[in-house]
């Protein structure tokens, strides 16, 4: 079995051993984790490595849960994850399970890439133009690729939109090599 099929499985158990009026709060300490681990490569490394030891992993995810809301919850993910033997899963497992909650919330998700960082301002502008467009159950996740040059492309399920400068100096050279 793949690990996005296990990582999938085990964000809906997570969801199904969580009650409603805690999955706010797990929601918002899987995000927490989340990014730790991808702002920490070394402890991504760590649980990802073949080579260190589940107990050694597992002890050291529990002291990083140590006193969140959900410390029980995410401290019985991690027991089973020991015990199978896939902690290196536990990325896999906090992304999903937000895809996971939001999915069965009703919302869409929606990736918005720009070429660099924005601000929270512009953030908040481009939520409201695309709720307004599409409803407001949208889940944004705001991406970097520096490829762009400039301006921005939004994927809502299948639907691309694609304003990227990248995009647009492409169909102007495509243009111009037709006229030649």
């Amino acid at each position: 079995m793949s690990n996005k099929i296990a990582s999938k499985r085990y964000a809906v158990a997570l969801f199904d051993t969580a009650q409603n009026e805690q999955l706010d709060a797990l929601l918002a300490d899987a995000q927490s984790l989340y990014q730790s681990i991808q702002e920490n490569p070394e402890l991504d490394t760590l649980l990802k490595s073949p080579l260190t030891q589940n107990e050694l992993k597992a002890s050291i995810l529990m002291k990083i849960i140590e006193g969140a809301p959900s410390q029980k919850i995410i401290g019985g993910l991690i027991n089973a994850l020991k015990k199978n033997k896939r902690l290196n899963l536990f990325a896999g497992i906090l992304q999903d399970f937000q895809d996971v909650l939001y999915e069965k919330r009703g919302y869409q998700k929606a990736k918005v890439t720009t070429a660099h960082d924005i601000d929270e301002a512009t953030k908040t502008n481009i939520q409201e133009l695309l709720n307004n467009q599409y409803g407001s159950k949208l889940n944004l996740e705001f991406q970097i690729n520096k490829s762009l040059l400039g301006g921005m492309t939004v994927v809502i399920g299948s639907k691309m939109i694609d304003l990227s400068i990248a995009t647009q100096v492409s169909k102007f050279t495509n243009n111009v090599k037709g006229d030649i």
